[in-house]
């Protein structure tokens, strides 16, 4: 019995000592194999690359103040008019915008402050063409003309225009009136009725109507100014080529000079 289990434990043994080197003679297990980026998924999609923390910027600081260029584009019709204006003798030309009662300058459009003096200034400034046409000062010509001349102008219908062309040496009227009016279409806004006269001859030269939304802010006049200036530049060109220069009125009590007879009249 001895010898049974003896020869049992050396076979057991044995059989242990041969699974222990079977084992140790397995080869080893396959390293895990790690995805490529454009393999990661992840919920559903493909991972999104993570943004670069912010850098620091080597822009030079902005300026302290806002350089605008300048608004120096020539309009269409000023060639014509610049032609037509030295053809008629280079008449001088007053810019005037009516300055309301202050009721005129309150508005629901929140037109409460027209800026006249704005308006005069830029519309002067295309009127002029570049300094090509002879346009008077609207400051200037505040401080020549009489208190009541300058509420005769500011009534939008002056009655003794001859007296204020005599005082100005001026030729041609361009007067503007402005008001808030609701009828504009689109809500509340500022009229600009505008009309280029002769102030020798009450010759009406060109007219421009347009209605100004708000915000009354200055490219909105630069933009609308320059509608009014190019109305009245077409008119006055058309107007000059038809009729030429304005006539001027011969001082009291001085004849008119004598016509020459056309050609051919008995």
């Amino acid at each position: 019995m001895q010898r049974i289990l003896s020869t049992l434990g050396i076979g057991i043994v044995g059989m242990c000592v041969q699974a222990g080197c079977q084992s140790s003679n397995s080869p080893a297990p396959a390293p895990a194999r790690v995805p490529a980026m454009n393999e990661r998924v992840m919920d559903g999609g493909m991972d999104q690359p993570k943004p670069l923390p912010p850098q620091e910027s080597e822009d030079l600081p902005p300026p302290p103040f806002e350089d605008v260029p300048l608004v120096n584009q020539e309009a269409p019709e000023e060639a014509r008019y610049v032609a037509a204006y030295n053809q008629v003798g280079h008449p001088r030309i007053l810019v005037w915008v009516t300055q309301r009662s202050a009721r005129w300058q309150y508005d629901e459009a929140a037109a409460r402050a027209i800026d006249y003096a704005a308006m005069e200034n830029i519309l002067t400034d295309w009127l002029s063409a570049g300094g090509r046409v002879a346009v008077i000062s609207p400051q200037a010509a505040r401080q020549s003309l009489e208190p009541n001349q300058v509420n005769d102008l500011n009534s939008g219908q002056p009655a003794r225009p001859q007296d204020i062309s005599d005082r100005l040496h001026a030729d041609i009227l361009v007067l503007v009136q402005a008001q808030p009016t609701r009828q504009s279409g689109v809500g509340p806004a500022v009229r600009l009725v505008a009309e280029a006269t002769n102030l020798r001859g009450a010759e009406s030269l060109g007219q421009a109507v347009v209605d100004v939304l708000p915000p009354l802010d200055k490219p909105q006049i630069n933009k609308y100014t320059r509608f009014i200036a190019r109305k009245l530049m077409d008119g006055m060109t058309a107007n000059w080529s038809s009729f030429g220069p304005p006539q001027a009125v011969p001082p009291v009590g001085v004849a008119p000079p004598a016509t020459q007879p056309a050609p051919g009249t008995p």
